[in-house]
C-alpha cells in the first residue's frame, strides 16, 4: 500500500494501442519521477491482444508499474462498427471499477481513443476532474467526434497547437483551462536513444541506403466497408513501384480485419507492433511514412522525411509541408510515393522544417500546470462565453 502524503496528487491514466502510449510515455515518466503524484496505470484494448503484438509486455519492459488491466476487445473475431460500440461499453463498465477502487484526484487521458473516451465519460459522471490532451485537432471520421466528445466532458485541456486551443474556445470551454502543450509523442523522439543502424536493418531485413518506406494505413471507420479496396490499391502501388516496404499492423476499428488479411497475403514486411525504440528508430532512417497514420502528421516533420498521407482519415488536420496529400487512387498513390522518395529538391526543402506539434518538452509542461492548476469547483461546467 502507498502511503500518501499531503501534497501526492492521486492521478488515474490509461493505454489502450500504440499510438495513445508513444505519447503518453514522456508523461508517465515525469510523473513517476516526482513524488508529487501518485499514478494508478490501467491497460487496455489492443495492447492486451497477441495478435496487436500485446504491447503491454513494452510497457512493463520500459519500467511502469501496471495496476490493472481491463480487457476491451475478444482475441478472435471480426472488427467491425458493432463491435467497436460493444468493446466501448465493456470498458466503461470496467473502468468504473478502477475509479472506485483507486479514487483519483483527477483522471488524464487524451487523443480520440475509445477507451479514452469511456474513462473521460465515467469520471466526469464521478465528479472527478478531467485533464484532455491533444484536444481541438479536426480530422472527420468518428476519431473528430470521440476527440470533441471528450472536450465537452473534460474540465483542463492541453491542445498541442494554437489553433487547437482557439477551436477549444470557440466550443465554450473556458480559456483559463486551456493550455497549449505541443503533442508529447515529440517528446518521445527526442527522448528515445539510437539504435544501431546495421541492427535494425538485420531485424527487419531491410536496407536503408535504397529506397524504402514505413507503411500505416488504419480503416477509416466511416468508410469501412471499402477498407480492403483500399489497401489492395494501396498494396498494388508500392508493388508496381519496386521499392522496400516494412508494415505495421493497423488498429483495430471497424474495417481492419479486411486491412490486415490482405496485408498478410501481400508478402510486404509485416509486424503486429514495434516497440517505441524500434518505430522511433525506424523512423530516423527510413525515406517516408505511407498511410493515414496520426504520426505522419504529428511526428514526420521532426525527423525532416516526407509524408504520404492516403485518404480523408486525417482530412483538414494541421500538418507542415512535409505532407503530401493524395487520394485512393493508384496513381495518385504512386505519384505521392514517387515525390516522397525521388525529388531530391523536395526532400531538400523539408529536411529542416519545423514542427507545428511542438519542440519536445510537453511532458515537463504537463506536469507542472498539473502541479498548479486550481481543482476546486472545476467539475461544475458550463459553455464559457
Amino acid at each position: 500500500n502507498v502511503i500518501r502524503k499531503k501534497n501526492n496528487m492521486k492521478i488515474l491514466t490509461l493505454v489502450e494501442r500504440r499510438a495513445d502510449y508513444s505519447r503518453m510515455r514522456p508523461i508517465l515518466k515525469e510523473l513517476y519521477n516526482d513524488s508529487f503524484f501518485e499514478i494508478y496505470l490501467v491497460v487496455t484494448g489492443v495492447c492486451l491482444l497477441d495478435m496487436h503484438g500485446k504491447d503491454v509486455d513494452y510497457i512493463k519492459e520500459d519500467g511502469f508499474l501496471i495496476n490493472a488491466e481491463v480487457p476491451m476487445f475478444e482475441e478472435k473475431g471480426r472488427n467491425t462498427n458493432a463491435s467497436m460500440v460493444r468493446a466501448l461499453s465493456k470498458v466503461l463498465d470496467g473502468i468504473v471499477t478502477e475509479i472506485e477502487n483507486f479514487q483519483p484526484d483527477l483522471v488524464l487521458t487524451g487523443f480520440d481513443i475509445g477507451a479514452n473516451l469511456a474513462t473521460t465519460i465515467a469520471a466526469a459522471h464521478m465528479n472527478i476532474p478531467v485533464a484532455h490532451i491533444q484536444g481541438g485537432e479536426v480530422t472527420g471520421t468518428i476519431d473528430e467526434s470521440i476527440r470533441h466528445a471528450m472536450s465537452k466532458f473534460a474540465h483542463i485541456h492541453f491542445p498541442a497547437t494554437e489553433d487547437a486551443r482557439d477551436r477549444l474556445i470557440r466550443l465554450g470551454e473556458n480559456p483559463d483551462y486551456i493550455f497549449n502543450v505541443g503533442c508529447p509523442s515529440i517528446d518521445t523522439i527526442v527522448q528515445t536513444p539510437k539504435i544501431d543502424k546495421k541492427s535494425l536493418e538485420k531485424k527487419f531485413n531491410i536496407d536503408f541506403s535504397q529506397p524504402s518506406i514505413l507503411l500505416i494505413q488504419h480503416p477509416v471507420t466511416t468508410e469501412s466497408d471499402a477498407s480492403r479496396s483500399q489497401i489492395l490499391t494501396t498494396i498494388e502501388a508500392i508493388k508496381e513501384l519496386d521499392i522496400q516496404a516494412l508494415v505495421a499492423l493497423p488498429n483495430n476499428d471497424a474495417g481492419s480485419s479486411e486491412i490486415i488479411d490482405e496485408i498478410k497475403k501481400s508478402g510486404l514486411s509485416w509486424y503486429p507492433s514495434l516497440s517505441t525504440d524500434e518505430f522511433v528508430n525506424v523512423y530516423r532512417n527510413i525515406g517516408a511514412i505511407v498511410g493515414n497514420s496520426s504520426s505522419g502528421i504529428h511526428e514526420s516533420s521532426t525527423f525532416g522525411i516526407p509524408a504520404v498521407n492516403i485518404g480523408t482519415r486525417q482530412q483538414d488536420r494541421e500538418r507542415a509541408l512535409n505532407v503530401i496529400d493524395v487520394g485512393y487512387e493508384k496513381e495518385s498513390i504512386k505519384a505521392g510515393i514517387e515525390k516522397a522518395l525521388f525529388d531530391i529538391e523536395y526532400r531538400k526543402s523539408i529536411a529542416n522544417i519545423v514542427n507545428p506539434y511542438g519542440d519536445g518538452k510537453s511532458a515537463k509542461r504537463i506536469i507542472e500546470l498539473l502541479k498548479t492548476v486550481n481543482l476546486k469547483g472545476i467539475v461544475q461546467k458550463r459553455f464559457y462565453e
